[in-house]
């Protein structure tokens, strides 16, 4: 596959190389970026690593086992770019090869609780909200559904403006805990 081959737009019912690359980026930016900042303690050298490990990912895609997971992948590509940024610029003392391996392991544990959920996050946040008391089901959905303001909720549910705020807010609180329940929340 050459590189013009990974910037078409998808055909039909298959996702392009880029589709499926931004997914995956989009799933694991955050874990990566954690994994990076336990690595390099400096702010602006995570990010200058953070931006390197996309590039050389993403140069690097073809080559990637769609089989395997793409986490471990890009952690050991952002290791890889760390190392070697470390003994460019000798800015600073690489971490211990002994610390990214217990990171890395962490790291696999919290993407196999990820995938373990039993529901999608946003399926399980859905059937919270579908729990809540009418009232406060449908004063989120005002809000969040239909993309509007609280003086907007307070006036589509015929309530003062504070006592909106303070459904929502009670709204917000019981959701938490239903999402704590189904273990999509710590």
């Amino acid at each position: 596959m050459n590189s013009d081959h990974l910037s078409e737009p998808s055909s039909g019912s298959h996702p392009s190389a880029t589709e499926v690359f931004e997914v995956l980026m989009r799933q694991n930016a955050g874990h990566l970026m954690a994994f990076i900042r336990a690595m390099v303690r400096n702010e602006s050298l995570a990010e200058d690593v953070f931006q390197e490990t996309l590039l050389v990912a993403w140069r690097r895609f073809e080559s990637f086992d769609r089989a395997r997971p793409f986490g471990p992948w890009l952690r050991g590509i952002a290791h890889l770019t760390a190392l070697a940024m470390f003994r460019k610029g000798k800015r600073e003392v690489v971490v211990d090869s002994k610390v990214v391996e217990a990171l890395e392991v962490r790291a696999e544990a919290l993407e196999r609780a990820w995938i373990g959920l039993e529901h999608d996050p946003l399926e399980t946040l859905q059937a919270c909200v579908e729990q809540l008391p009418e009232r406060y089901r449908d004063a989120v959905e005002i809000l969040y559904r239909g993309d509007r303001s609280v003086a907007e909720v307070a006036a589509a549910t015929e309530m003062g403006m504070e006592a909106a705020k303070k459904r929502l807010q009670r709204a917000r609180h019981l959701l938490a805990d239903c999402l704590r329940t189904k273990g999509v929340l710590a």
